[in-house]
């Protein structure tokens, strides 16, 4: 399991007024809770902060480094980000055991390429991430299903992906992850949505154009 080093410190001041200083001095303001502990209101470097950040970034194991105030494990439980600028504007980290069991969510990679694709056949990817239920210091950062071996008409799905022993996949076993499909099956569902398409729009009313242009 990745995990990083983040130095923080502890945060003084609190409200809108504090959060905006310590943004202008280039760090966020951010807060840690959990294990039953008291909130504590902190602040880090932005930028630092952003290069933590990407796909898988919430399963990251974070040891932060708090100075005399002492470390933190924690993980990323939410980032507010301003929806314009896209800057980082608050954080909050979830303090974590290495042994205690989470949920979370996993991104699904697919390596390969199929058999059935290579014979004209579609490619579909239906289900991109799992919810899964581990040990903090087990969560893998993807999972891979080597697709290689799919034919025309075959298909994965959650009950056929194997995992580290310990791990649970909460997802509808029945459900769906990957599958091959005929390229005429991929035409005629989309020929069937451009017909739906068609019939959703309102049919121009010719009586009632044919009377407004006697009237002129």
């Amino acid at each position: 399991m990745e995990q990083a080093r983040l130095e923080a410190q502890l945060r003084e001041g609190r409200g809108k007024g504090a959060a905006r200083a310590a943004r202008r001095a280039g760090l966020v303001p951010a807060i840690v809770y959990g294990h039953k502990q008291a909130p504590m209101a902190i602040q880090l470097p932005k930028m630092r902060l952003h290069r933590l950040l990407g796909p898988g970034s919430e399963n990251v194991i974070i040891n932060m480094d708090l100075g005399k105030d002492g470390p933190e494990t924690v993980m990323i439980k939410e980032i507010q980000m301003d929806p314009v600028t896209r800057e980082i504007l608050h954080a909050d980290f979830m303090r974590v055991s290495l042994e205690e069991r989470v949920t979370t969510r996993v991104p699904v990679i697919l390596t390969g390429t199929a058999s059935g694709v290579s014979t004209g056949g579609v490619q579909e990817f239906l289900l991109r991430e799992l919810h899964v239920e581990c040990q903090v210091g087990n969560i893998p950062e993807r999972i891979e299903i080597d697709v290689s071996s799919l034919e025309v008409g075959d298909q994965i799905r959650v009950a056929d992906i194997k995992h580290e022993e310990g791990m649970e996949i909460l997802d509808d076993p029945g459900t769906i992850v990957v599958t091959i499909v005929a390229p005429t099956i991929r035409e005629a569902e989309e020929e069937e949505v451009v017909i739906a398409e068609e019939e959703e729009k309102e049919p121009e009313v010719i009586g009632e154009k044919r009377e407004e242009e006697e009237k002129e």
